[in-house]
């Protein structure tokens, strides 16, 4: 197969097609990066197969494209977010987590004098944005229920093992024909067992329009507060905007005064915290009551409410929070999950 003839304006990790890797990964189509990808690097992402007919995913990084030069920093910078991406994704695969996508290899390969390097991880055909629209009546509750859950689990598998994702959100989710869901895209990640990567030092390193409040504002906190409770909004996030349509950060903060806002706000956390308590105790319920079944939207609202409280001390099932269980812990919110899945499926065939 002829690697077909590129353009002088793309860069070396955008010319990896008809490529082989590995001396076995056949680089056969390039893939469009979901509009919501936050990777601090610059990357290029293609499908890639086997003789065997094996499919694989492929995220290249380009660290000597044109913009780059004489940014020493910065190249610095993206070679580390890679080995830490690369060590994060062995670190899951060598714990055997189900529910997160899994790394082949990792290596380089020379491109017109520069040295690309590449991860090759497990394919799914969609990610959650495409296999369940956000906000489309057409995809059936408990569908979406039965989605969420597996998120919530490949979550837990990752809090287990001391790994935080961090930029939770539905194209970092993967969907494959067998309704299977998994966590994918650990870019952002940190692992307690695992040197820094660079974006540690980052209040928050995923897309900002999903982010938890407090860490918008730049507040602090212990790693366990600022990342595994990070993880517990994105989560809740993840459930209302998969119903809604909107995430619940960008839905709040627009219901803030302009002067309130973190772009322009100088205070303090605390001061802002009770009028961003206000505003997602009292919108919260409105929206989901519109958009939710009746027979799930009860519980569905109390869950998302818990879960993306504007209080990271506060944040968690409320069961845990009560001090029965880590305040973190994701078990119960598996199983009002699994709960809600199977109500929702009973009355939609009632309804039929």
């Amino acid at each position: 197969m002829n690697a077909p003839v590129q353009t002088p304006s793309e860069g070396a990790a955008e010319k990896l097609l008809g490529l082989v890797l590995k001396k076995q990964w056949l680089v056969i189509e390039r893939l469009t990066l979901d509009a919501g990808h936050s990777g601090q690097s610059r990357s290029c992402c293609y499908k890639a197969v086997t003789k065997d007919g094996e499919v694989a995913f492929v995220k290249a990084f380009d660290f000597r494209h044109e913009d780059l030069e004489g940014d020493t920093q910065r190249l610095e910078f993206m070679v580390r977010e890679f080995n830490h991406e690369r060590q994060v994704h062995e670190f899951c695969r060598d714990r055997k987590l189900a529910r997160v996508t899994r790394i082949f290899e990792a290596g380089f390969v020379p491109v017109d004098g520069q040295a690309v390097h590449y991860l090759i991880c497990e394919y799914a055909p969609q990610s959650l944005r495409e296999a369940h629209p956000p906000g489309s009546l057409d995809i059936p509750a408990h569908i979406r229920l039965a989605g969420l859950r597996k998120v919530a689990a490949g979550v837990a598998q990752l809090h287990t093992v001391g790994v935080a994702h961090q930029d939770i959100k539905p194209s970092n989710a993967v969907a494959y024909a067998d309704d299977e869901v998994k966590i994918t895209d650990l870019g952002s990640s940190s692992c307690q067992s695992l040197p820094a990567a660079p974006h540690d030092d980052l209040h928050y390193c995923g897309q900002p329009g999903y982010a938890p409040y407090e860490l918008l504002y730049s507040q602090g906190g212990s790693w366990y507060r600022r990342r595994i409770g990070c993880d517990i909004y994105l989560l809740g996030n993840l459930i209302f905007t998969s119903f809604i349509g909107e995430s619940l950060t960008s839905f709040i903060l627009h219901a803030l005064p302009s002067e309130l806002r973190h772009t322009v706000y100088t205070g303090t956390y605390d001061q802002v915290l009770p009028h961003l308590i206000d505003r997602h105790f009292e919108l919260v319920p409105i929206v989901m009551k519109e958009f939710i079944p009746a027979e799930i939207e009860s519980e569905l609202t109390s869950l998302v409410l818990a879960l993306c409280h504007p209080d990271p001390e506060r944040r968690g099932h409320s069961v845990n929070v009560s001090g029965k269980g880590s305040q973190y812990g994701l078990e119960r919110v598996i199983s009002a999950l699994d709960r809600l899945e199977k109500k929702a499926r009973i009355q939609e065939r009632y309804v039929t």
